[in-house]
């Protein structure tokens, strides 16, 4: 999928960090790896096509992160959310890549609204 290649491009030793880390903690990921979480979304939410993700997939992605919130020792069970999400992101790579310019910024298209919601600060 290309907005996964996109993150692992950009931030290919934020994601390594922090997938060890998740792989290590399988009962506790969810505290102690935080800083490394905040790490890669900094890094990825720079792009533009990120962006775009963020806005065009809020819903989707909030009910991953609903999911992993009331499920934070079992996160396997939050597949069919995932999917959703990453289905979601698969169609915005594929049909706005070629709209999205190095220059976009959330402001800049349509339906960004000024200071996001609570689904935004996972991606900020």
């Amino acid at each position: 999928m290309e907005a996964l290649a996109v993150a692992a491009r950009l931030c290919g030793p934020e994601l390594e960090r922090y997938g060890r880390c998740v792989a290590a903690s399988p009962g506790s990921w969810h505290r102690d790896c935080h800083q490394l979480s905040l790490s890669v979304t900094e890094c990825a939410s720079s792009h533009p096509l990120v962006r775009r993700i963020r806005r065009d997939c809020s819903d989707a992605f909030g009910a991953f992160e609903r999911c992993l919130r009331e499920r934070p020792r079992s996160a396997a069970q939050c597949g069919p959310q995932a999917s959703q999400f990453l289905l979601c992101a698969q169609s915005v790579t594929q049909g706005d890549t070629q709209s999205v310019t190095p220059g976009d910024t959330p402001g800049d298209t349509p339906g960004d609204t000024p200071g996001g919601t609570s689904t935004e600060n996972a991606w900020n």
